[in-house]
């Protein structure tokens, strides 16, 4: 008789403190969010116009910084482009701090997003390389659910702070939980899932665009054009209709349709392809 085939570890100390790493990223993200529109118009004057435009050089920054994340990423040690970029992304967060201007806010959104597109894409990438080949589709699954969980803890921390203290507060907390990401990042990885793989590849048009991912990606962008959008402006919607308490269970229910589907989503993945 054949012995069962053992299934390959999962969750290992390493793909732990990686998924670790990305919900810290992820939870100050999603507290901005929710609670920067109500901060550009409680103390910086704005409107529903000055929010949209934050969340928008958020955005360029991180379509800028996202095709050469990849090409960095490839070429270099992703142990100390973590550390590297975690300790950046603490100095952004801090940053905000001294902002006493829409216009230095705007700046810090732009560069907050270019550092962040970097971050989370070495975070996956490491993920991945960390996980069994047999179990890819399973892992990259789970470790998605540290975006989802961020997705829903995130805006209940920044509306919480905005709605009892102020900006200070919400700024001096999001940058203590990027400061907790440098840590979690010097954990050792193996040689082999941090040392740059091959050759370096030459520039060209090919190097940052993928045919064959152009439909997917154009899908995709679609959808997230929608959710940004509705992601922005509830937490100014709600406030509008007298309901800011409840702006955070948005969040929740959304969320949590994707924590119910996101395990066995990755499994089918796995069978299916």
């Amino acid at each position: 008789m054949n012995e069962p085939a053992v299934k390959e570890p999962l969750w290992t100390r390493e793909f732990l403190g990686m998924s670790l790493v990305s919900f810290l990223i992820y939870l100050t993200q999603y507290a901005m969010i929710a609670a920067l529109p109500i901060v550009m118009m409680q103390e910086y004057g704005g409107g529903d116009v000055e929010a949209g435009l934050a969340m928008t050089f958020f955005q360029i920054g991180t379509v800028a910084a996202r095709p050469c994340a990849g090409i960095l990423i490839d070429a270099v040690n992703k142990r100390r482009l973590m550390i590297v970029i975690s300790v950046l992304f603490f100095i952004v967060m801090a940053l905000f701090l001294v902002a006493s201007a829409i216009s230095m806010l705007y700046g810090l959104r732009l560069l907050h997003g270019v550092i962040f597109a970097v971050a989370t894409t070495t975070a996956a990438a490491l993920a991945a390389l960390i996980l069994p080949p047999s179990r890819k589709g399973e892992g990259i699954g789970y470790f998605a659910l540290s975006t989802n969980l961020a997705m829903v803890v995130g805006p209940m921390v920044g509306l919480l702070i905005m709605e009892h203290f102020s900006s200070t507060t919400l700024f001096a907390a999001l940058s203590v939980l990027a400061a907790l990401s440098i840590v979690m990042s010097t954990m050792r990885l193996p040689d082999a899932v941090i040392l740059p793989q091959g050759a370096r590849r030459r520039l060209s048009v090919q190097t940052f665009i993928e045919r064959r991912a152009l439909a997917p990606a154009l899908i995709a962008g679609i959808l997230f054009f929608a959710y940004g959008s509705v992601l922005t402006f509830i937490p100014l919607y709600t406030r509008s209709l007298g309901l800011s308490a409840e702006t955070s269970l948005f969040y929740a229910c959304y969320a949590g349709a994707i924590l119910v589907t996101r395990p066995f989503v990755g499994r089918i993945f796995d069978r299916m392809g």
